[in-house]
């Protein structure tokens, strides 16, 4: 047996002994009988985390990194004190009562220096070091062994120099110290934009409690002025590279540019903080950006006493537009009051506070939505929504969809065509009025079949009166040098228009064989009257009878009903 066995056994039989001391003192305390085989337990080593434990709440995260490798410092620890006690008894034996090993030769030791254990978390943000104190005649830890030590695991940022001192000059043997601590990385901000203005417009028809239409809630303008401020941008910041304890370089992720909203008739700053109106006009944001545009405000009809308005910017009409009448403005067109049988063209939104009686021929074309309460015996065209609160006899065409679930709801006889859906209280009447409704036809599609077709049809014919002029010339017994350059050119000219001709029939039967999507295309009402036909690309649909709270929707090629 060697002597570390022996200085183990010695140490069981000392805590046995004390263990069994306490617990009768304990039992002749309580009146029991001592247990006959009494469970040890293992105590924590106290001294061993005292430091860490005292910084606890300034460095909350050391001790989940300490975890990790606490257990196998422990068992460290605990062999080298049984290495110390072993030395110990081993030198006070001296030569006359040298302990013998199992062959009878006496048992030496050998002395050992104080060592540092070095811990590194696999993150390299922090060092541990823990001393283990020196065997027999071994040298005691000094700071130079703590900095070799330190070099030798690569240790060699953010070194607690003071606490170096204090482990070296106190001899702070078996306890756990925070020796190293790394510097983290700080990631830039991204940039930010402060809007002066709101990106919200007030656009909707506004119901009360009883389902009445307030006429006046139509957009409200946002005047602004040369030099106004429309945005306050803050730019992204660069971020700090941070370093680990090894010295290697943690590199900081720079901020994001924010997206900045600028659009028509406006202008950044020079040193980019600020965005700002380069004239005097309405602002409004669309597509992602602040636009500002000319605004024209009309304080009367439009009748004879106006005329027909054309205008760059936005056109308020105070009053109504007359039947006859052409009010036509690249931005929006807003009217408070009715318009009759006349023809509205906005580049953005029309927006009707009274509504429309078109008499069979007054037109709303809009590049954006169209917004009025009634509508009757009129025409719409518009590239996005349609909102209403009635629609009586009037041909509808849109790219988005036809909401008409405000006031009473309704939509009665016309025709109405939608890109995406129909939506509304109540479509038809009891007396079976005929309602057309299409669905899925995009506009967009249309817009550009209808021009490949024209375009293709002037392309021909352009090629047919080319290829005339070729004849008639190569039928010429002789040509003058000016019309043999003539025929040249339009040879030349022939193979060029063929190509052209093959790339749009190519684009066009492209198109044409596309299927769209039509899972968000519907017809949907809280109630639908007989004598309603409904289609989809080749798919038709009639309602034969009143049904309450029904959708009609593409499924497998076909349009079919169910409820809501």
């Amino acid at each position: 047996m060697s002597i570390f066995d022996l200085f183990k056994r010695k140490q069981r039989e000392d805590y046995d002994e004390e263990y069994e001391e306490r617990e009768e003192i304990k039992s002749s305390q309580q009146g029991k009988a001592p247990t006959a085989e009494p469970v040890r337990k293992r105590e924590p080593v106290e001294k061993l985390l005292e430091d860490v434990w005292a910084n606890r709440e300034q460095y909350p995260d050391d001790m989940q990194a300490i975890e990790l490798f606490l257990p196998a410092l422990r068992d460290r620890l605990e062999i080298h004190e049984t290495k110390c006690g072993a030395a110990e008894i081993l030198a006070s034996a001296g030569q006359e009562g040298a302990i013998l090993d199992e062959n009878g030769a006496p048992i030496g030791f050998k002395s050992e220096n104080a060592k540092c254990a070095i811990y590194v978390p696999s993150n390299k943000m922090i060092a541990f070091v823990c001393v283990f104190p020196p065997i027999g005649d071994g040298l005691d830890i000094s700071r130079e062994m703590i900095m070799d030590a330190l070099q030798e695991n690569k240790v060699t940022y953010g070194i607690d120099q003071e606490k170096v001192d204090v482990i070296a000059s106190e001899k702070k043997y078996g306890i756990l110290f925070a020796i190293a601590r790394g510097m983290t990385q700080t990631d830039g901000q991204d940039g930010h934009v402060k809007d002066c203005f709101s990106r919200q417009e007030d656009v909707g028809l506004k119901e009360d409690a009883r389902g009445n239409v307030d006429h006046k809630s139509l957009r409200r303008f946002q005047g602004v002025l040369t030099g106004d401020l429309i945005c306050e941008i803050t730019p992204p910041t660069e971020g700090e590279d941070g370093i680990d304890v090894t010295g290697r370089i943690l590199k900081a992720k720079a901020g994001q540019q924010p997206k900045i909203p600028q659009g028509k008739n406006t202008e950044l700053s020079e040193d980019g903080t600020k965005l700002l109106a380069t004239m005097d006009g309405d602002i409004s944001f669309h597509n992602g950006v602040f636009n500002v545009d000319r605004l024209l405000t009309i304080e009367e009809s439009v009748d004879n006493a106006v005329g027909n308005l054309d205008y760059n910017g936005n056109i308020v009409i105070q009053e109504d537009v007359k039947s006859g009448f052409k009010v036509c403005a690249t931005g929006d067109i807003i009217v408070r009051g009715m318009v009759a049988g006349a023809t509205l063209c906005a580049g953005g939104n029309i927006e009707i506070g009274k509504g429309m009686n078109g008499n069979g021929q007054g037109m709303l074309e809009a590049r954006g939505d169209v917004k009025l309460t009634f509508m009757e015996n009129a025409n719409v065209i518009c590239h996005h929504d349609v909102y209403a609160s009635t629609i009586i006899n009037s041909n509808v065409t849109c790219g988005g969809s036809v909401i008409v679930k405000q006031g009473k709801g309704i939509i009665i006889g016309g025709s109405i065509v939608a890109g995406k859906s129909v939506e509304a209280k109540r479509i038809g009447n009891q007396s079976g009025c005929e309602n057309s409704i299409k669905i899925g036809q995009s506009m967009q599609d249309e817009d550009n079949l209808e021009y490949l077709r024209k375009e293709l049809k002037e392309n021909k014919d352009t090629l047919d009166k080319i290829w005339k002029n070729i004849s008639y010339l190569k039928n010429k017994t002789e040509l003058p040098i000016n019309k043999k350059e003539i025929l040249d050119k339009l040879q030349v000219q022939s193979i060029l228009y063929v190509e052209k001709i093959d790339v749009i029939s190519e684009k066009l039967e492209k198109l044409e064989n596309t299927r769209p999507d039509f899972s968000q295309c519907r017809v949907r009402s809280d109630i639908i009257y007989p004598m309603t036909k409904i289609s989809l690309d080749y798919a038709k649909f009639t309602v034969r009878d009143t049904t309450a709270m029904c959708q009609i929707y593409y499924e497998d090629g076909e349009l079919v009903m169910g409820t809501f």
